[in-house]
């Protein structure tokens, strides 16, 4: 699974699907049709499972592929989650956004965070997860 940061968006590709997140979600099957998650609740389409949690007018993201769950900030701001905000991700692998500080308050295995300088893609397997806590800096496309 190959996760990107794309005009804005964060894009995770996976064997089966291409999940798009930024202010909704579209998911790529891969006969080519799509489907889009535009409100609050539990979806699963082209073998991704994706959660939308609502928490003061921001929707938080957790995608599930290929055995890994994703946690997705973009557009969440403030120095710290609220117990509330973590009870609702639940357990985290790999969690994504801008502010990385906020990012690790989710307790997961890998951070995926912008810069100007950064890897192009950050890819990842399951049975590859670090065993202590890493921080990954992609560049936009």
């Amino acid at each position: 699974m190959d996760i990107l940061y794309f005009k804005e968006k964060i894009k995770i590709k996976g064997k089966t699907a291409v999940v798009e997140v930024d202010d909704f979600v579209v998911i790529t099957r891969s006969d080519g049709s799509t489907f889009q998650i535009e409100a609050p609740g539990e979806y699963e389409a082209g073998g991704v499972s994706v959660v939308c949690n609502l928490y003061e007018e921001k929707n938080l993201y957790v995608v599930e592929i290929e055995g890994l769950r994703i946690c997705v900030l973009l557009d969440l701001t403030g120095e710290k989650l609220t117990p509330e905000i973590l009870d609702a991700l639940g357990p985290i692998d790999i969690c994504v956004g801008p502010n990385p500080d906020l990012a690790k308050q989710t307790d997961p295995w890998v951070v995926v965070t912008s810069g100007d300088e950064g890897l192009p893609k950050y890819s990842i397997t399951k049975d590859k997860l670090p065993s202590d806590l890493q921080v990954v800096v992609l560049t936009s496309k």
